[in-house]
């Protein structure tokens, strides 16, 4: 026998089943359940606390409890986190995509004094929000695929968002 060819068919074995088993481990990370062609769901465990969602390099947590846009606020703080800063439609479609048919609170709010919508960070928002009028200076995401006013202080879920690790 020839100890070169069974050393390198030993060696493309190796190399075989432990690609394999990379591209098993791994591929629903990297291609997700989606059919939409987006960036999974899933919350890599050393990236994201437990709970949170993976997306673009940020953790989105979405609550199953309700309260006031303020106490959300106060919420995600707590977190470590804000409320959503939904800038990008990629962003807003991800997370209409996991929001079904409920509402939740995102960091986005009209300032009274400057007549315009400005997210939680105090940066401009660049976009249309449905349902405005003088008591509804919140806004939700989710039964709808637009930003929707809302009064601040009905009670609804919330989004946070931070930084992944």
């Amino acid at each position: 026998m020839n100890w070169h060819m069974i050393i390198s068919g030993l060696i493309v074995v190796v190399i075989k089943v432990v690609g394999m088993t990379l591209f098993l481990l791994y591929f629903p990370q990297i291609f997700g359940n989606s059919n939409d062609g987006f960036i999974p769901t899933v919350s890599y465990r050393t990236v994201c606390p437990k709970d949170w969602d993976f997306y673009q390099g940020r953790c989105f947590f979405l609550s199953t409890s309700e309260s006031s846009w303020n106490k959300s606020r106060d919420f995600c703080e707590r977190e470590g986190s804000t409320l959503a800063i939904v800038n990008t439609p990629e962003k807003l479609k991800f997370l209409q995509n996991i929001t079904g048919a409920e509402k939740y609170f995102i960091g986005l709010m009209y300032q009274q004094a400057l007549k315009r919508w400005r997210w939680i960070n105090n940066s401009v928002f660049n976009g249309n929000v449905t349902n405005h009028n003088q008591n509804f200076n919140c806004v939700t995401i989710g039964l709808t695929k637009t930003f929707d006013a809302a009064s601040c202080d009905i009670s609804y879920r919330r989004i946070c968002e931070k930084t992944a690790k």
